[in-house]
């Protein structure tokens, strides 16, 4: 029986070999190798830059009681990020890793803190009501100032 011309026979079909394969692996395990480290720094330089906001807008909410009652408020509930939050109706954290605190709070002054958790565990992050911004145990945070 003959077979028509345009048919290719079995012995002219070619598939990957094991060498292409390897190959292919290594470089995409390398490119992982790089690209990995660079990821995981993006996310912890974002959770920082999160937790930044986050102090920054409760700060301004802090300001807002200043400017209508004419002293820093002295009676906070509770002094922890959803005691916070139940005080001052427009703020809300974003959820970062940190936890959220009054560490000092009078009629005159202020100072907030942003204490790191899980991966950000060490990162302090403190401003007061004279906008002095301050952080300690942050990675990629330089000379322990932030804008």
């Amino acid at each position: 029986m003959k077979f028509p011309v345009n048919v290719p026979s079995m012995k002219f079909q070619r598939a990957f070999t094991l060498i292409e394969m390897m190959i292919t692996v290594a470089i995409v395990a390398i490119l992982a190798a790089i690209a990995l480290p660079s990821y995981d720094s993006y996310i912890v330089k974002s959770e920082i830059r999160t937790a930044q906001s986050d102090i920054l807008a409760l700060s301004l909410n802090i300001e807002n009681v200043y400017q209508r009652t004419l002293s820093y408020p002295t009676t906070i509930t509770t002094n922890t990020t959803i005691g916070l939050e139940t005080q001052f109706k427009g703020w809300r954290h974003s959820g970062s890793n940190f936890d959220f605190s009054l560490t000092e709070h009078t009629a005159t002054d202020y100072t907030i803190q942003a204490s790191g958790t899980g991966r950000q565990s060490g990162c302090n992050i403190t401003i007061t009501n004279e906008n002095e911004r301050e952080s300690t145990g942050c990675k990629y945070i330089t000379a322990g100032k932030w804008l």
